[in-house]
């Protein structure tokens, strides 16, 4: 530092810290006096810090804004002593004219503060030998003292500058053990290009030892296969960005983290076994006084990063593939499809054939409330606000969980036809949240045509069948009417009282068949409501079963019952219980009248017992001549008889439909040549509820 002359100075501090109290504590001590300086005012962002204190106790102005020591009147010298980067520009373009500059780093420090306390000394020195009173004697001791002083100062600045140079072998092995611990690759050159430093990561990642590469200017060796500047090259020659643009075009670029420093990524096919991708950032390093000494290089291995990537732009374009895959599908779907904001419920998108079927552009129905549309479109029915919001709830509740199923609609396009439409609502989820709904509608048009056509082929059918099945029973009975008539007339031809009765009784008989016939005809024609009233099961089978029994006696058959006495009275409807088991059990008897096997002994079972869930269970079983796999298969289809010209092929089917509107089921176990079961189940309330079933 060269001597400062500060007799009648003016003179401001930039910075509070070490060592600002103590050069103040010299300055405005009264040994100076004689030098005239002045001290104007102190300093620094840190109002806590020691030199801006003692200078507020001293009664000096003080400031935390640096621009307003360039403000003040008559400033003649700065002593900057902090080192903030940001200062730099300030004083730049802020500093007086005339005040003079002087940057104070610790080694000055000492300096400044040595040289006030030797010019105390002389001042005072100087002053004793101006008043007279000095002898000869005391002249050498005041010499003696000043030389003890200087050499003091001397010694101190001696042990400063030790105590500096053993601090920075301290924190030179420090930085050596930092550098080279450091899990990051580095290397660092001087200002001559030579390596100081090789860490052990960047051996690792090169595969090249520190003792080959220290105390050369080797670093590029690793990377090319001739000598070219790398990054630390670049920044301690200083080259510019022209030249630095006609070395790597685009490859380095100014790095955006640190000031200074430069930041690329290339691709070296000779490191490892396939290659790697190696991110470089190189800085400069720099002295006290903001010369570049040197440079430091950081690595890192990033072949992983860049696969990654890669990946990531595969999965990228795959998803993007995806979406426009979706994005066809979707449009093109033949079914108008609304998607729908489930927080809001207004439509999100919709896809062409909205517009193509319904007239409605999608650029006029994103935004809209989707239940307003719906309004807007369907003929039957109207969805209410209230409605809206519940299937909102709805949602929130847990629907979310699957789909509503389908539901059928007319609407009313915008040209004003009109079009049956069925639509159904599915959820849409991402990573397990529900992020929308979709409405899928679908034209049912040709469908409702189909079924209309499908119908009216059922209905010819149907009457095809029933009058094939009429035309053939009421064929046997005309036959049966024209026997009996037959038998009649030579009868009375003859006067034969017996032929009149035969015949007579023929006709009858085909009377009460036509009778039957046109009661089941109506039964099943007309729909029934099963009437429920109080009645007691088991004695409505007593009446069956007394209503047959002489009946199956005449024919050596035998009835058991088997009545569950837990059964009392409950609720149902007595003529659907009387007329099925009246049905099945006359089916039986038919049964075992057609019996090829005379030794059989021929019993019927009927059966009543309890079921779970209030339901009564009765069942009719015989001996008889049992049904193969077809006839079990057909037994309650219209007009299919097992009985041949015997029967209608109406009674089971009555029987069934009886069954079905009393909400119970029938179905038949049978086995050829060993007999039939038919159990019907019945669902009954208790007696004393009042209620139907």
């Amino acid at each position: 530092m060269v001597k400062l002359n500060l007799r009648g100075l003016n003179i401001a501090i930039l910075g509070g810290r070490y060592p600002c109290k103590d050069i103040l504590s010299l300055l405005l001590n009264d040994g100076l006096k004689d030098l005239g300086c002045s001290v104007l005012g102190v300093a620094d962002t840190m109002t806590e810090a020691e030199g801006v204190k003692y200078a507020k106790k001293r009664n000096l102005f003080t400031t935390t804004d640096y621009n307003d020591i360039f403000r003040l009147e008559n400033l003649d010298l700065i002593l900057r002593i902090t080192p903030c980067e940001s200062l730099t520009d300030i004083i730049e373009n802020v500093r007086p004219f005339n005040a003079k500059l002087v940057n104070i780093d610790n080694y000055n420090a000492m300096s400044l503060i040595c040289q006030l306390k030797v010019e105390q000394e002389k001042i005072k020195i100087k002053k004793k030998i101006r008043s007279g009173k000095v002898s000869t004697d005391r002249l050498v001791d005041l010499i003696d003292q000043l030389a003890e002083n200087i050499t003091d100062s001397v010694e101190e600045r001696v042990q400063y500058f030790e105590d500096k140079t053993r601090h920075h072998i301290s924190m030179k092995k420090e930085l050596n053990q930092i550098i080279h611990g450091s899990m990051i690759p580095t290397f660092v050159i001087n200002n001559e290009h030579i390596i100081t430093h090789w860490n052990r990561a960047c051996e690792k990642l090169t595969g090249v030892d520190s003792d080959q590469m220290v105390g050369t200017d080797r670093h590029w060796s690793p990377f090319r296969k001739s000598k070219r500047p790398t990054m630390a090259d670049v920044i301690v020659n200083g080259m510019n960005e022209d030249q630095i643009q006609a070395y790597y075009g685009d490859c380095w670029k100014k790095s955006v983290l640190v000031p200074e420093a430069y930041e690329a990524e290339e691709f070296f096919p000779h490191l490892g076994e396939n290659g790697k991708w190696i991110y470089f950032l190189a800085a400069p390093i720099k002295s006290d006084d903001g010369k570049i000494i040197g440079a430091i290089e950081t690595l890192k291995d990033s072949t992983k990063d860049k696969e990654a990537q890669a990946e990531l732009e595969a999965q990228h374009k795959k998803i993007i593939h995806m979406h426009d895959q979706y994005k066809i599908l979707f449009n093109n779907n033949p079914d108008p499809i609304f998607i729908v904001n489930t927080e809001n419920l207004e439509i999100i998108d919709t896809n062409n054939s909205v517009e193509k079927d319904y007239g409605y552009s999608r650029e006029t129905l994103i935004g809209k409330p989707f239940f307003e549309i719906i309004n807007a479109l369907a003929v039957d029915i109207s969805y209410t606000p209230e409605m809206a919001r519940r299937f909102e709830q709805q949602t929130e509740k847990g629907f979310q969980a699957g789909n509503i199923p389908w539901k059928e609609l007319t609407f009313k396009k915008r040209d004003g036809t009109r079009v049956p439409v069925r639509y159904s609502t599915s959820y849409l989820h991402k990573k397990g949240n529900l992020v929308g709904c979709a409405f899928f509608f679908h034209n049912l048009t040709e469908i409702k045509k189909l079924e209309k056509e499908l119908v009216q082929s059922e209905k010819l059918a149907a009457i095809g069948q029933t009058i094939s099945g009429l035309a053939h029973y009421i064929k046997n009975i005309l036959v049966g009417l024209k026997g009996g008539r037959y038998v009649m007339d030579i009868g009375l031809k003859n006067e034969n009282t017996a032929k009149l009765k035969d015949g007579w009784h023929t006709i009858k008989n085909n009377i009460d068949r036509t009778s039957d016939l046109v009661q089941d005809l109506l039964t099943y024609s007309k729909e029934r409501e099963p009437v429920f009233k109080n009645c007691r099961p088991n004695e409505i089978m007593e009446d069956v079963i007394h209503l047959i029994k002489e009946n199956a006696k005449k024919q050596n058959i035998t009835i058991v019952k088997q009545l569950d006495p837990d059964i009392g009275e409950v609720v149902m409807d007595p003529q659907t219980i009387h007329r099925s088991l009246l049905n099945l059990v006359l089916n039986s008897i038919d049964a075992l009248m057609n019996l090829d096997d005379t030794d059989r002994v021929m019993t019927i079972h009927m059966i009543s017992r309890l079921k779970s869930k209030n339901r009564i269970c009765f069942e009719v079983r015989d001996n008889g001549v049992g049904m193969n796999d077809t006839e079990k298969e057909n037994v309650f289809t219209p007009f299919y008889s097992t009985k041949g010209s015997k029967g209608t092929g109406l009674g089971l089917m009555v029987t069934a439909k009886l069954v079905e509107e009393h909400k119970g089921t029938i179905h038949v176990e049978s086995e050829q040549d060993k007999g039939s079961c038919f159990i019907i189940t019945l669902p009954y309330h208790d007696a004393d509820t009042g209620n139907g079933g």
